[in-house]
This record gives structure tokens, C-alpha cells and sequence, in this order.
């Protein structure tokens, strides 16, 4: 019998049996991927079917399955044919042998899940139960993105075609495994929840069910704690605030009341890694109800960082142009509410997540692809939204021409190019702040070089477009620029004044090295004819 293979799961919640059919959701695909890849058996026949089959397989856990047989899923088939579609999974797996008592797991990517529906799902989950019971196999059915958690409900409302139902949610860099059901021989299990964990060997510790109730009584509950430093000589205070010398003094003031208000000053000469630090431990350390707002005095804080301190434990973010006389609405606005959101097991990993990529500038596509994930990656536990611009350049403009004119200067910014378009990825920016963000990075007007521009910041259309520049480059249609982009910065370096024939300029023309091309799957599942 196959099982999820976690440490510390308890044997019912992760029995996984034959002739049976599970569906998987997962709101992370990386987080998918890990997740599935616990249901594979030692020593059993696995077959893995998936648009992109080396996502599963170059994981190191993967590695160990000797018996594991990776196929590609052919896209267009599945549009065309997706009422079809399970069948011809099992014909074709039958035909290269093996398929009887073996363990199938079948990846649904967001592209493929937009547009079912009800009627499309009860169909999908009969044929599913109706040839795992034929071939006596267990089938999973992985599906990631965040449409995926959208659908959870037309599979839940056939859930007697299905004998378990989990899903993954990933947030601040924290992995929740929930159970709907999940039958297993005693019986079934509901409504369990797990945290779990991805390291060398995956592992869960299980969540106690706690219900708890708003407490009758929130002593000091409109105390506020604010420091000097936000405050005009002048101003005069409700007798229910205290001004505390510093941010140091308004922590300490608060570790003695879980139900107050702490108002915390963000400007220049104050470590924002150290201020993000003190909200997490206050958040942690005095629980749901205490109230943290930090203003934002100087224009310190920019999007990167306000995803942060509220991925952090803080309730509210104040602009620099809030006088006291907002600050003081604003505190009663959110006194009595609770905090909700989940925070992360560990600020400091946050903090290197947030900074996403070192890299800026131009990218070879590659390269550019390897960057855009990671950045989505970190966007996923940090909050921090990032867009892909794609700008269409006008008919008889060559990519070189538009390149050299790029000025980046923000790690995280990069840029890349194929035949027509310039594909432009800016970290922790918002489509609202664009056209601001391309007048800064071009030297010259947008509309002399390019026709058009989309912005994309949802992962589904990223991911095809990441997708498309991947096949154009397998097609060998791309061009790397590097080259040409480092003569140009050579000759176009501005001369120096000599003091003396000893005065040089010092150019650094080192590449960085090419990543080693992925070599593709032989195989090629449901090919149309």
C-alpha cells in the first residue's frame, strides 16, 4: 500500500489505497510538486504524467525511483479532447506495459484547470475511479495554482468518486497540509490540518484543533503606546496614550499588555531589519490581539517593504503624509480587531526571501527564466507582487537597439529579448506604478522603440509566457545579446580626465557562465495524430 510518505503523519491520514482515485490541491506549484512526490513507492512501478515532467524529476527525491516513468502531457490534445483525455492516459500507459497495480500520479496545472466546470469534473472523476478499479491501480491527482483552490468545491461535491481529499496552501514561507476526508481502513478522516516541511526528508507535525472564543474581557484595550519621534512638540493626547522615548521603549512598554496599541516610527537612521525584527517578536511573542502600526515618516518604506512588515505581524501601515489627527483615527479604526494571517516560522528567512534575485540587467533567456521563478517564488511567501512587462517593438527596430537603452539599477530587474519583444521583469513593483517604472528605466520615449506593452502579474500568464520564451529558445529562434550589450557599455564608456599617462579605465568583461541545457524526455504522452 502506497502512503504519503512524511515523518510524523499518522498512518490513517496518509494511506493512500489500490483502485482508488485522490485528488491533491496545491496553491504552490513547487509545493505540488514535493507533495506528490511522498505518494511515490520504493520498489513500486510509478508513472508520472505532467506538461512539464522535469519539474518532478530533477528533484533530488526523485532521483531514488528507479521504477518511475515520466511522460509529457500534450496540451493541445487535452484542449481538444479533455473529455477524452483519462482514457486515452490509461490506453497509452497500458501499451508501454506494466500498468496493472502500479501508482499514477497526474499533474493539472493552472492552464489546464480554467475552465472546468461541474459537468466536466463528475465525468473526469467517474472515468478516473472506473479504470483505477479496472487496472487496480491508486491514482493522484495533483493540482496546483491558485486556481486550483478555486475548483476544490465541484471535486468536494463529487467526493463519491474520490477516497481522499487534501490541499496545500503555502504562505510566508509556511506549508499547511489540510484533510476534507481522507478514508483509510478504521474509517475516515476529516477536517485535520498539518504543518509541513520540505527539508532533506519531508516531515508534518500535526496542528491540535483549538476553538478560540474573543475573551470577555480585553483589559486596556484602547492603550497605545506611540513613539516620541512621530509626534510634533505640540500635540496634545488623549490621556489613553503614552509617548515612549523610541521604538525600543514603545516594545518594551507593550510586552506587559497583550490588547493594546503599538504605534512604531519607520524612517532614515532607524535599521528597518531590525524594526521588522521587533514586530515579528511582538506579534509572536503577545499573540493575536495586540494591535502593531508602523508610520511611515520619512518615505522609507517602499512596496518591497511594506509586503514584509505585513507578512511580518503588523496590522497597519501608515503614509508619510498622515498627520496626528489620521494617526489617532486610524488607531481606533483597528482597536478590537484581531490578526489573522499566519506568520512565518522564521522573520529572518523572510528577509533573505524578500530580497529576491541578485541578478539585474539583461539576462540570456535561460538565465531570465531561472530569475522570473525565483522571484514568483519568493513573491509567494513575502506578498511581494512583481509584473512581467512584454513590450512589442515597432516593425524595422532590431532588440540590440532597444536593449543598450535599458538603464537598470534595482536587483531584481531584469530584462531579456527574442525576434520581436523585450520581455522586462520588475521585483516588487505594481501594475499601477509602471509607466513610472519604464520612464525610469528607458533613457529615451517608450513609444519611439515600442508599438505596444501588456503587463502581466498573475503566475498562470508569467508561467506561459516563461513557457513560450522556453520553446522559442529550444527552436534555436533567440539570440544572446550579452555580448553586444558588453561592447556597447565598452564603447560607449565615458572618457576619463588623465591626470597622469598612468590613468586608465579599468573595464570588467567577465561573463557569467551559460546554465547547462536540460536535456528533453524521449517520450511524448497523447500526441495527436
Amino acid at each position: 500500500m502506497h502512503k504519503l510518505n512524511f515523518l510524523g503523519i499518522q498512518q490513517e491520514h496518509g494511506s493512500i489505497a489500490k483502485s482508488a482515485v485522490y485528488a491533491l490541491f496545491a496553491d504552490s506549484q513547487d509545493a505540488g510538486v514535493e507533495l506528490a512526490l511522498t505518494s511515490l513507492e520504493e520498489g513500486s512501478r510509478n508513472f508520472l504524467l505532467s506538461l512539464d515532467p522535469i519539474h518532478f524529476t530533477s528533484k533530488s527525491r526523485c532521483m531514488a525511483f528507479d521504477k518511475l516513468h515520466a511522460f509529457t502531457i500534450d496540451k493541445l490534445y487535452y484542449e481538444q479532447n479533455s473529455y477524452k483525455f483519462v482514457s486515452q492516459v490509461f490506453e497509452e500507459l497500458n501499451y508501454h506495459g506494466g500498468l496493472r497495480n502500479s501508482h499514477i500520479v497526474i499533474h493539472l496545472p493552472e492552464e489546464l484547470l480554467v475552465d472546468i466546470e461541474s459537468e466536466f469534473v463528475k465525468h473526469f472523476l467517474k472515468r478516473c475511479k472506473a479504470l483505477s478499479e479496472l487496472y487496480e491501480i491508486s491514482l493522484v491527482l495533483l493540482l496546483t495554482g491558485k486556481i486550483a483552490h478555486q475548483k476544490v468545491t465541484l471535486f468536494f461535491e463529487q467526493s463519491t468518486f474520490l477516497r481522499g481529499l487534501g490541499r496545500m496552501t503555502s504562505k510566508n514561507m509556511t506549508h499547511k497540509l489540510y484533510f476534507d476526508f481522507w478514508h483509510h481502513p478504521n474509517g475516515v478522516a476529516s477536517n485535520i490540518t498539518y504543518t509541513a516541511f520540505f527539508d532533506d526528508r519531508p516531515y508534518v507535525q500535526l496542528e491540535e484543533q483549538v476553538y478560540e472564543d474573543e475573551p470577555e474581557f480585553q483589559p486596556n484595550l484602547d492603550q497605545v503606546f506611540i513613539a516620541k519621534e512621530l509626534l510634533p512638540s505640540d500635540t496634545k493626547l488623549p490621556p489613553n496614550y503614552m509617548v515612549c522615548n523610541d521604538n525600543e521603549s514603545v516594545v518594551n512598554a507593550a510586552r506587559a499588555n497583550n490588547f493594546a496599541t503599538v504605534v512604531l516610527c519607520a524612517a532614515r537612521g532607524i535599521d528597518k531589519v531590525k524594526l521588522a525584527g521587533q514586530c515579528y517578536k511582538l506579534r509572536k511573542s503577545r499573540g493575536a490581539w495586540l494591535k502593531i502600526i508602523v508610520k511611515n515618516k520619512d518615505g522609507v518604506l517602499r512596496h518591497h517593504d511594506e509586503c514584509v512588515f505585513l507578512t511580518l505581524g503588523v496590522n497597519l501601515i501608515l503614509h508619510t503624509t498622515t498627520d496626528v489627527s489620521r494617526l489617532m483615527s486610524q488607531v481606533q479604526a483597528v482597536q478590537g480587531v484581531k490578526f489573522v494571517r499566519s506568520l512565518p516560522k522564521d522573520y529572518k528567512s523572510v528577509l533573505a526571501h524578500a530580497n529576491g534575485v541578485s541578478a539585474k540587467g539583461y539576462l540570456r533567456p535561460l538565465e531570465f527564466i531561472d530569475a522570473v521563478k525565483l522571484q514568483r517564488e519568493a513573491s509567494l511567501s513575502t506578498g511581494i507582487s512583481g509584473v512581467l512587462v512584454i513590450l512589442d517593438l515597432i516593425k524595422g527596430v532590431e532588440p540590440i537597439d532597444a536593449l543598450r537603452l535599458f538603464s537598470v539599477k534595482r536587483n531584481g530587474d531584469i530584462f531579456t529579448a527574442n525576434q520581436s519583444q523585450v520581455l522586462l521583469y520588475l521585483h516588487a513593483c505594481r501594475e499601477n506604478d509602471v509607466t513610472n517604472a519604464l520612464e525610469r528605466l528607458f533613457r529615451l520615449t517608450i513609444s519611439e522603440f515600442f508599438i505596444s506593452h501588456i503587463i502581466y502579474s498573475e503566475d498562470l500568464f508569467i508561467e506561459q509566457q516563461c513557457r513560450d520564451l522556453m520553446l522559442a529558445h529550444e527552436n534555436s529562434e533567440l539570440e544572446d545579446y550579452s555580448k553586444l550589450l558588453q561592447e556597447s557599455n565598452i564603447n560607449n564608456f565615458p572618457s576619463v580626465l588623465k591626470t597622469s599617462e598612468y590613468a586608465a579605465v579599468t573595464i570588467d568583461n567577465d561573463r557569467p557562465a551559460s546554465r547547462k541545457q536540460c536535456e528533453a524526455f524521449p517520450l511524448k504522452l497523447l500526441e495527436n495524430d
